[in-house]
């Protein structure tokens, strides 16, 4: 494989576990009662991951535009899908839903860069 499909791999990979995150992580912090937030260290560990993996074929560039795709999708797909699911958060669903927007993409984009630098630190090593 080429390094661009490598990367469009890492890309669906990216989805498809945020995907899982969100909707199993939401069904489990429901039925095991402990916050849904504590998933956000297995969304840390996804864009860490990622950043090494893409850096060690591209640049740190393209790791930052892929792990900010990924932020965009787990803030507004993945809240949603965590809300469909009813995770157990501090929020009523009303409150959530008021949450989406652009100041929590913002956060969440925010919240990968540091990830993902830390996952580019890791490449020197």
């Amino acid at each position: 494989m080429d390094n661009f499909n490598i990367l469009v791999w890492y890309l669906i990979s990216g989805l498809f576990v945020i995907l899982i995150i969100a909707t199993l992580g939401a069904i489990l912090s429901r039925k095991l009662n402990f916050k849904y937030s504590y998933l956000g260290a297995l969304s840390a560990i996804l864009y860490v991951i990622l950043a090494y993996l893409i850096c060690k074929i591209a640049d740190l560039k393209t790791a930052v535009i892929i792990n900010c795709l990924l932020a965009l999708f787990d803030s507004t797909i993945g809240f949603l899908l965590s809300i469909k699911f009813k995770s157990n958060r501090d929020y009523t669903r009303e409150q959530s839903i008021k949450m989406i927007g652009f100041k929590t993409s913002i956060g969440v984009v925010l919240f990968t860069l540091v990830f993902t630098f830390a996952g580019y630190g890791i490449t020197s090593f």
